[in-house]
């Protein structure tokens, strides 16, 4: 063994056989690190039709055909998606998905097709810590099922910001479109996009984790919609009730009365027979408050298996369940 280490060609060859050791190594760790990347995911309930691993030594990528995750009756599927992990930046990861969103719950199916989708994630040893998923152009199919008939809604943009709260308990969510256009009376996606909708929520992390569930609570911290010279603002808290109903109220600011009687009539809302009723309790409001005539406060108010927006009912309360 001396002779070995006294022979100059050993030193001449020395560093190359240390750089060989060290990347046999260094690739061992980052393929033990990327199975182990995708045994978790499989631990989520995700599962997939194939599987390539690639980007040593900088990155681990994991190129997944036909990605599946089911629980209960929730069912997602994609059919490509490239998943970016930077080993050097803690937890972060970054998912490009390829193909259009299907999903399903107990009552409904839903399909998002897209001109591009990213989505960023990062995770420590107790959960998400933050995410990002951003949609262009965004055209999602929605129906019941059982029912043929299928709701339209496309955007220029959407995007979705979560950050977990100081209370690990709660998630904060924020939703900004661009150009949003809603199905109407009939189903179609409204003429007149709202132009912009930002929001800001606190949801209960286990509704993330498990699903919705009866007792939670889901605040809207700050609601800004603006569309054809409407503008609202709302904010408020929701809960999911055990008979399957929502209860709760949001607070809402409308300005321009007229814009949002056309909005609540292009939506089958009210009908133009309601008009004078809205106009009085607008201009009875602004008397009383002291508030323009085209500015009115007015609650939204989910009760007893009802909706109601001011002093119009607007029918049954919506479902969670």
């Amino acid at each position: 063994m001396r002779d070995i280490l006294n022979h100059d060609r050993f030193w001449l060859f020395a560093p190359f056989i240390a750089l060989l050791a060290l990347g046999i190594v260094t690739f061992g760790l980052w393929h033990l690190a990327a199975s182990r990347m995708s045994d978790e995911m499989a631990k989520l309930g995700l599962s997939w039709q194939s599987l390539d691993q690639h980007g040593y030594p900088a990155r681990i990528s994991l190129d997944m055909k036909d990605l599946r995750w089911r629980k209960d009756s929730r069912f997602w599927q994609n059919e490509a998606i490239s998943i970016t992990m930077m080993p050097f930046q803690g937890g972060h990861a970054i998912a490009d998905f390829h193909g259009p969103h299907r999903f399903e719950t107990k009552a409904t199916e839903m399909t998002l097709a897209h001109q591009g989708n990213l989505a960023s994630f990062v995770v420590d040893a107790s959960g998400l810590v933050r995410s990002s998923f951003e949609v262009e152009e965004p055209r999602i199919t929605a129906k019941l099922k059982g029912h043929n008939e299928a709701h339209l809604f496309t955007a220029q943009k959407i995007a979705l910001h979560g950050l977990r709260d100081e209370k690990p308990a709660h998630y904060k969510v924020a939703l900004v479109t661009k150009d949003l256009r809603l199905p109407n009376a009939v189903g179609r996606a409204a003429d007149e996009p709202i132009m912009r909708l930002d929001a800001l929520t606190v949801l209960p992390t286990q509704l993330l984790q498990d699903g919705p569930q009866a007792g939670q609570k889901l605040t809207l911290e700050r609601l800004t919609l603006q569309r054809d010279g409407l503008t609202l603002i709302a904010r408020g808290t929701v809960k999911l009730l055990a008979d399957g109903n929502v209860g709760g109220r949001l607070d809402i600011d409308a300005i321009k009365l007229e814009a949002l009687l056309k909005l609540l009539e292009e939506f089958d809302v009210v009908s133009a027979r309601d008009r004078a009723k809205w106009l009085f309790f607008g201009g009875l409001g602004a008397a009383l408050g002291g508030n323009p005539q085209d500015r009115l406060s007015i609650p939204l108010i989910f009760k007893s298996g009802r909706t109601r927006l001011g002093p119009l009912d607007l029918g049954a309360a919506p479902r969670w369940q």
